[in-house]
């Protein structure tokens, strides 16, 4: 009696396993690479949506602290806003010391605010002699280049990573505003973000002359 031979039994993939084996894996890693790209970028605007809260945040705190206990605006054209921060003076009238320049320096994107410093070693009398007094509606911007040119202004930031930057008050006049809005674009990761912050005058008390 002859026994029936068993067919060979096959080792391995034949090449059309092989190349669905293949397809399928392609369409696992694409998968995968797809969702954590969707991930990614959702780490990317919670990380921005963050930072823009944190920064913001500390934009307005760091303005309020000038805006808020100014006495009055005495400009707010266009990325720089001019307060009459104090009378220090007693006078009733606009002395530079006295003044803040808030700006936007490009050169850093950065908004700053500007004021006058003194050198130690200069007595009152050359102070009360530099420090000049001005009217309200006086050429602020030129008066601040003068300063800078002698080297008396000093600056400190207010807000970082920002490409543009408006003041709007509440009113045409500028001495009668009491409500100052800022508008501007905060960088980020991908797309500047518009911010705007609002704050008020506490004690309006403008210049008699």
């Amino acid at each position: 009696m002859t026994r029936r031979r068993r067919p060979p039994i096959r080792k391995g993939f034949t090449l059309v396993e092989t190349i669905l084996a293949i397809a399928i894996t392609a369409m696992v890693g694409t998968g995968i690479a797809t969702m954590m790209s969707v991930l990614g970028s959702d780490a990317t605007m919670q990380y921005d949506l963050r930072s823009v809260l944190v920064r913001s945040s500390t934009a307005q705190s760091r303005l309020s602290a000038y805006i808020a206990p100014a006495r009055c605006v005495l400009e707010a054209e266009g990325p720089q806003l001019v307060l009459w921060f104090d009378d220090s003076r007693d006078s009733d009238s606009v002395h530079a010391s006295e003044v803040r320049w808030i700006r936007l320096d490009e050169d850093t994107d950065r908004i700053t605010v500007e004021f006058l410093a003194f050198p130690e070693t200069w007595s009152q009398t050359a102070v009360a002699m530099t420090d000049t007094e001005h009217a309200s509606n006086a050429d602020w911007t030129s008066i601040r280049r003068s300063f800078a040119s002698k080297g008396l202004l000093r600056s400190a930031p207010l807000a970082d990573d920002v490409t543009r930057l408006r003041f709007d008050t509440d009113s045409n006049s500028e001495l009668e505003s009491r409500l100052v809005e800022t508008t501007f674009d905060m960088l980020t990761s991908t797309n500047p973000v518009e911010i705007r912050l609002t704050e008020s005058i506490r004690m309006h008390n403008p210049p008699t002359r």
